[in-house]
């Protein structure tokens, strides 16, 4: 499959200097997503296997920007980077065992720390049931109450259906922003890549 990631100057430099682009920690913008970023890394290792270096975090990608028509991300766009950052584009081909592909609009339950419910009203039982037992999912995370976060957790496993559609709040796969997340990017799997300031 062909992706696209976006990456700072700083980020291209180290990735052309050492042949190989990974994940870290440290490029985590916001600490609140650390969370987040530790349940995808746990996904990963489940769904593509372990990465080559056990400190490694994901490289974040696009598979489908907005449609299968405009796979690749648009860098008239704003978000890709603080505004006036230089970044890059880089296009690289990944074998399909080698990526997890995801939701990119249901992740931000996962980065926010909701429950993804099947439906809406499904969603409203849910939050009632957790607020009859004092507990907010809005106000605490994670949730000391075992059971409660493990259901908030499993709910998330439904942003890798990308045929799932049935809930009035998510999009059919042709209408989809498609994210990928892969261990590692080598500088032989590069087919292309795009400099830009960022808007």
């Amino acid at each position: 499959m062909i992706l696209w990631t976006i990456q700072t100057e700083a980020g291209w430099r180290e990735f052309r200097s050492r042949g190989v682009l990974r994940g870290t920690r440290e490029r985590i913008i916001e600490d609140s997503w650390r969370g987040a970023y530790l349940w995808m890394v746990e996904q990963m290792r489940r769904r593509i296997g372990q990465p080559s270096l056990p400190t490694s975090y994901p490289i974040w990608a696009w598979f489908q920007f907005e449609s299968p028509r405009r796979a690749k991300p648009d860098l008239r766009s704003t978000g890709y980077l603080p505004k006036g950052e230089a970044g890059i584009r880089i296009e690289f081909e990944c074998p399909d065992e080698a990526a997890v592909l995801s939701d990119f609009q249901l992740w931000h339950y996962v980065l926010n720390y909701w429950y993804l419910p099947e439906t809406e009203e499904e969603g409203e039982r849910f939050e009632a049931e957790v607020a009859q037992h004092g507990l907010s999912f809005f106000d605490t995370k994670p949730l000391a109450d075992p059971y409660y976060h493990k259901r908030i957790v499993k709910s998330w496993e439904k942003i890798f259906d990308l045929d799932w559609s049935e809930n009035e709040l998510v999009l059919p796969r042709s209408k989809k922003s498609i994210q990928a997340t892969v261990w590692e990017v080598a500088a032989e799997q590069v087919k292309n890549e795009k400099h830009f300031k960022a808007r």
